[in-house]
C-alpha cells in the first residue's frame, strides 16, 4: 500500500474544511432567514400593540363620558326628590309591599 503523500493529506484537509465551510454557510443562511421571520413577527406585534393601545384610550374616553352622563343623571334625579319626598315615597312603598304580602299570605291560607 502506498502511503498518502503530503499533497493527498493537504487535499483531504482542504476538502474537509470546504465541507465544514459549506455547512456553516448553510447554517448562517438559515439563521438569517429565521431572524427575518422573527423581525416580521416583532413588527406585526408592535403594530397590534399600538392598535390595541389606541382602542384602550378610546374605550377609556367613552367610559369617562358614560360616567359623567351617569353622574349628571343622578344629580338631576336627586334634585327632583328632596329628602321629605323621598321619605314619604319610602313609607308608601313599604305600605304597598305590606299589603301585597298580606294578600299573598291570604291566598296561601285559602
Amino acid at each position: 500500500m502506498a502511503e498518502p503523500t503530503k499533497y493527498d493529506m493537504l487535499l483531504n484537509d482542504l476538502n474537509s474544511i470546504e465541507a465544514q465551510a459549506a455547512m456553516l454557510a448553510n447554517k448562517c443562511k438559515e439563521l438569517i432567514r429565521r431572524n427575518i421571520e422573527q423581525e416580521e413577527i416583532v413588527n406585526k406585534t408592535k403594530r397590534e400593540v399600538t392598535m390595541l393601545s389606541q382602542k384602550i384610550v378610546t374605550l377609556e374616553r367613552e367610559l369617562e363620558k358614560a360616567q359623567a352622563q351617569q353622574n349628571e343623571q343622578e344629580g338631576k334625579l336627586s334634585n327632583l326628590l328632596n329628602t321629605k319626598e323621598t321619605e314619604t315615597l319610602k313609607i308608601k312603598l313599604q305600605n304597598l309591599i305590606s299589603r301585597i304580602d298580606y294578600h299573598l299570605s291570604a291566598d296561601r291560607q285559602v
